[in-house]
């Protein structure tokens, strides 16, 4: 019963304003699902909008072995997901998820169109500056 318990998709929503480390903001709302796997890392699917545009967010094809993942799940990584606009029509128009957490609390991620790097929650880039501090630990 744990096991069916344990592997059940846990929701997530999140509204946020994510900022630049120079201050340039836009806002996020957030809605997926956290897909937990006894032998690989937690994995996410779901819908978020950025600045009123909805996009895709999903787990891209992994080529890890099943060894490879279940180190990574026993070292407490989960794989973070690919942001993407949902017709894909503009093959660059991504945001690639560089950290968060299991909850989507904080985020850390890259326009690739621009290069910009978002940090949230942080309405400033005083505070976008500070979760990149708490957070660089965790960034390989």
């Amino acid at each position: 019963m744990l096991f069916i318990f344990y592997k059940m998709p846990y929701n997530i929503e999140q509204d946020y304003t994510a900022s630049t480390l120079n201050g340039d903001t836009i806002e996020i709302k957030i809605k997926v699902k956290g897909y937990r796997n006894f032998f690989k890392p937690t994995s996410f699917k779901g819908k978020m909008s950025i600045d009123n545009q909805a996009y895709d967010v999903f787990e891209p094809n992994r080529t890890d072995s099943l060894i490879t993942k279940i180190e990574k799940k026993q070292n407490g990584e989960i794989y973070f997901p690919i942001i993407t606009n949902q017709n894909r029509t503009e093959s660059d128009d991504f945001y690639v998820i560089q950290w968060t957490d299991h909850k989507f609390n904080k985020l850390y991620f890259i326009h690739a169109k621009t290069n910009f790097r978002y940090l949230a929650p942080a309405k400033n880039a005083s505070t976008a500056n500070q979760i990149l501090e708490e957070i660089q630990h965790y960034l390989k």
